[in-house]
């Protein structure tokens, strides 16, 4: 186990990002070992993303998590989860999926849920409809569009 990860089982830190916080607050209460006091009462906004890739080998977390980080770039911080919540080949999907999304029978559509949090403001609905349609360009790899920002 990592430092980062002892540290938050000690102190009840459920987000890693509040390890390298700038908040004032937040970084006095990381110079003991006490229970952590969350700070800040800003919802998570979640947001099911619709994805269209390549093959199931591409569904991979860890490497759909480096591509939003990327896309949302200085906002990256933001970003507190992504989940895949299913992986369904074309050929498993019902007609009207397949027809409405175009997937060619190689691809898979994959389920992303995605948490946005940021730790020191609230994050607005449309802010947070902006995050989510850079996260879903930069991922989605079919030829139909559902964009939620417009």
């Amino acid at each position: 186990m990592r430092l980062d990860r002892a540290v938050m089982l000690r102190k009840g830190i459920r987000d890693i990002r509040l390890l390298r916080s700038t908040h004032p607050e937040d970084k006095a209460q990381l110079q003991d070992l006490a229970p952590y006091r969350p700070m800040s009462a800003m919802p998570e906004v979640r947001s099911d993303l619709s994805l269209v890739l390549g093959t199931a080998a591409d569904a991979d977390v860890e490497l759909l998590g480096d591509f939003a980080r990327t896309a949302l770039g200085a906002d990256a911080e933001i970003l507190a989860a992504l989940e895949i919540l299913a992986v369904t080949p074309a050929a498993e999907l019902p007609t009207r999926a397949v027809e409405r999304l175009r997937l060619t029978q190689d691809q898979v559509n994959v389920l992303l849920r995605m948490v946005l949090q940021p730790l020191d403001r609230p994050l607005t609905d449309q802010a947070a409809n902006k995050l989510r349609d850079r996260v879903y360009l930069a991922l989605h790899r079919g030829r139909v569009l559902e964009l939620s920002a417009g």
